[in-house]
């Protein structure tokens, strides 16, 4: 699986770019409307500087036309800017917000498609973390041009050149206070950045393990642990304050060095101006356009370097959302599906040949080969560490990087697409997750694409998983909210409703993963019977832990330590007295 490499402005920029791409209409009316009406902002100090020029003629006769002339231009800048500079941001911040949450949408996306191996380097909550960072990120950039950045770029060139015009000088003046401003605000904000990104990651740390423990209060409650958990919270946070510390002293450092820079120019600039007043060099009309002018100047540089430091962690945020997006899954990566097949309906033999696999440097499955006819059940014992839960994993297609075959036929796994064959394929796991819905909607998600919604198949697989007991005593049947991890369930109904929802898939290969180890014995019989009254349906590979439940496997695989040691019919395996026979005698007793 490739990594990404070092996130670049050029790359920050062109992924906003893409984001606001879907928007470009609304978000270059945004851009005129703001623009504009910044234009028309710098009117009032060019209007007063002009009323008090012409307020101050020597000769006493004053110009009343030309003062209404002024008069009316002001009104009508003020009217205009009004009402565009709502309207600018009107357009601008619904694109942001929009592009924002497309981002999340694509993240969330593109993380259900990376590889197993890659999820299990990262807990949950710190990816949703970065994704959800990823989002303001992409929200506070978008902001911040109908903010800051057009009305900066607007005061600060328009200025410039208004000075330009009355005295080159001052416009010089300008420029080196301007730019020297902006380039000792970069240069500063370098070292507070750098501690933002420390912050950040402490936080992510922080957010990932209070969401595990969330995620597990049941555990943290029964086995009474929340005062150890606590203590690790605390420390976490002790650490956390600690490096905030350290990130203020930086931004406020640097807020001092830029307050007394800017304090010199201006009063180095007001200096020049009065002498020059003074010995008749300019008008005094000059010294009002500049004191009007120069808070515009002063508060655009400062907003600019503020909406630096506001873009460098907004940058920061996006790119740790696209170090997901710009992570490529090896199984489901969409340069090979053109070159990959469908499922194919008609096979005949799932055949395991040779299979060697190893997780984290753990040799887990040593030279498993087997093969398995359409529509037989089969059954996968052995004790715990056997390899029969990654035996599980490789036939869901979650790995890839093992040695030797799987094929479906005489095609290989490998050569198949995911999506397409997952499609034909149930799983029902020892423990069964569940989501904070409706119970119809816990078994309705499980439809592939193209199989179209019906209430009789639902209601059949309710009766097939013996769920239809359950269903009647709900408040709203199959309507009924179940809680977050279907908590309003006891554990065998959670885990009939697993049942329920891969038989609802109609799959043709049906994978059980000590599936009714929850339920009571009647209803683990009744499932039993009814899975074998759906055999001509699918092919059927059980993980057994109680082998009486396996009896009627048309063969049993039997699994030490990553290798198959023996294979046959219950009856077979009893009489050879096997490790098979020593595991039913030791359960019998």
């Amino acid at each position: 699986m490739s990594s990404p490499n070092k996130y670049s402005t050029w790359q920050f920029v062109r992924d906003l770019a893409r984001l606001i791409r879907p928007y470009k209409q609304q978000f270059f009316t945004g851009v005129f409307f703001r623009f504009t009406s910044d234009l028309a902002r710098l009117v009032p100090p060019w209007a007063i500087s002009i009323i008090v020029l012409l307020l101050s003629a020597k000769d006493g006769v004053y110009d009343r036309d030309g003062l209404i002339q002024i008069l009316l231009i002001w009104a009508a800048s003020a009217a205009y800017f009004t009402w565009s500079h709502n309207l600018s941001k009107y357009f601008g911040f619904q694109v942001a917000e929009k592009a924002s949450l497309d981002l999340y949408k694509q993240a969330i996306s593109h993380l259900f498609r990376l590889d197993i191996s890659w999820q299990e380097t990262e807990n949950s909550g710190a990816k949703l973390k970065k994704i959800d960072k990823g989002l303001d990120g992409v929200n506070i950039t978008i902001r911040r041009i109908f903010d800051t950045l057009i009305e900066v770029l607007v005061n600060t060139v328009g200025i410039v050149i208004i000075f330009t015009l009355e005295d080159w000088t001052l416009a010089a003046a300008l420029i080196f206070y301007i730019v020297g401003y902006f380039v000792l605000g970069t240069v500063l904000l370098k070292k507070a950045v750098g501690q933002e990104r420390v912050v950040n990651k402490s936080f992510e740390d922080l957010s990932s393990f209070s969401f595990e423990s969330v995620n597990n209060i049941q555990t943290i409650k029964a086995l009474g642990i929340d005062a150890g958990i606590l203590r690790v919270i605390r420390g976490k946070v002790a650490g956390l304050v600690i490096e905030i510390k350290r990130r203020i002293t930086h931004f406020q450092r640097r807020g001092v060095v830029l307050y007394v820079f800017e304090m010199t120019c201006l009063l180095s600039i007001v200096t020049w101006i009065v002498f020059g007043v003074l010995n008749d060099r300019y008008d005094v009309s000059v010294f009002v356009l500049f004191i009007g002018l120069y808070r515009r100047v002063n508060t655009s540089v400062e907003e600019l370097t503020e909406a630096t430091q506001q873009l460098a962690l907004a940058k920061i945020w996006v790119s740790r959302a696209m170090t997901i997006l710009r992570v490529e899954p090896n199984i489901e990566n969409t340069s090979l599906v053109a070159t990959q097949k469908n499922y194919p309906t008609d096979w005949q033999k799932l055949m395991i040949s040779h299979i060697d696999f190893a997780y984290k440097k753990s040799h887990i499955l040593k030279d498993i080969s087997l093969t398995i006819r359409r529509g037989e059940k089969i059954g996968i014992v052995g004790l715990s560490g056997a390899g029969k839960s990654t035996l599980f994993k490789l036939l869901l297609d979650l790995y890839e990087d093992y040695e030797g075959e799987i094929n479906l036929d005489s095609l290989s796994l490998k050569d198949i697409q995911r999506q397409s064959y997952i499609d034909h394929v149930s799983v029902v796991l020892q423990d069964t997750e569940l989501f904070d819905m409706t119970l119809r909607q816990n078994i309705e998600i499980a439809r592939p694409a193209g199989m179209s919604l019906s209430m009789v198949h639902l209601e059949q697989v309710i009766r097939d998983s013996h769920l239809d007991e359950v269903v009647k005593g709900l408040p709203s049947g199959v309507d009924t909210l179940i809680g977050e991890k279907g908590f309003k369930l006891s554990g065998g109904q959670r885990q009939r409703l697993g049942i329920a929802r891969a038989l609802y898939r109609s799959p043709d290969i049906l994978l059980l993963d000590e599936a009714t180890s929850h339920l009571d014995a009647h209803s683990e019989k009744e499932i039993q019977k009814a899975l074998e009254e759906n055999i001509g349906k699918f092919t059927t590979i059980v993980i057994a832990h109680r082998l009486s439940t396996i009896k009627a496997m048309d063969k049993i695989v039997v699994l030490e330590h990553g290798q198959v040691v023996e294979i046959g019919s219950f009856t077979e395996l009893l009489k050879k007295k096997g490790q098979f026979a020593t595991m039913w005698k030791e359960q019998k007793i």
